[in-house]
């Protein structure tokens, strides 16, 4: 399926004929998936699905079902589908997160996970499980990232109920480590009391991120496998205590 042309009636044609279709209904039926291809292109849609098409005993081909799934990260161009949307049915940390202009998804373990860029962000989570953690989230800050969006990355994965500790994994290029120490520091007076926070920050202001952090009191990792072993392990020892 060529993106710029769609399904051209004539291929939709083909497929039909290919598929054994009774010849008289093939134009009426080529009519019908071309027009569901447009609508998948033209509607950002991650899934258009019509199941069954029926082929009624008159010789007429109907859509006996349907289904269609948007892309969530289209909406902003899709404004009458935006519009459509009913924020109770999905998960309200997710939604309020979209409404904060937050890159969240809500998973079910007990793990805050904060990064910058996508990959380091997955990359977290499989180091917190190996570790023998679960995590609770994924959040990725984007790129350059100053010390009032980490505290707000913070404090929002911290408004999970089932988050007992968090990790913060930092690479640092146009995001740099002090920028991300300070808001760690800034969001530590309104975290939840004794709430364990390890920080791995490399890269562009690694050094004096580190000493903020050091100087504050609080726990920093030497690499991406050491803060994730210390956040699992201190959630562990909160909960023994």
């Amino acid at each position: 399926l060529d993106v710029r042309w769609g399904l051209l009636p004539e291929q939709a044609r083909g497929m039909l004929a290919e598929a054994g279709v009774p010849h008289t209904v093939v134009a009426k039926g080529g009519a019908i998936l071309a027009a569901l291809a447009k609508a998948f292109i033209e509607s950002d849609a991650t899934l258009a699905e019509i199941n069954p098409l029926a082929l009624t005993p008159d010789g007429q081909v109907m859509a006996a079902d349907a289904k269609i799934l948007i892309d969530d990260n289209a909406l902003y161009r899709q404004k009458e589908f935006a519009a459509w949307a009913e924020p109770e049915e999905a998960n309200p940390l997710e939604y309020r997160a979209k409404e904060e202009g937050l890159t969240y998804v809500k998973l079910d373990g007990d793990v805050g996970i904060i990064g910058n860029g996508a990959g380091l962000v997955m990359t977290t989570l499989d180091m917190v499980a190996r570790a023998g953690g679960k995590p609770a989230n994924f959040l990725d800050i984007g790129g350059g990232a100053k010390a009032e969006v980490m505290k707000k990355a913070l404090l929002f994965v911290a408004s999970d109920p089932q988050v007992r500790g968090i990790v913060v994994n930092i690479f640092g290029g146009i995001t740099r480590g002090e920028e991300v120490a300070k808001g760690i520091i800034l969001a530590q007076s309104e975290l939840p009391v004794g709430m364990p926070i390890v920080a791995r920050l490399s890269g562009t202001g690694e050094a004096e991120g580190r000493a903020l952090l050091a100087d504050a009191g609080l726990t920093w990792g030497t690499d991406m496998r050491d803060a994730s072993q210390k956040i699992v392990a201190a959630i562990k020892e909160r909960e023994q205590a």
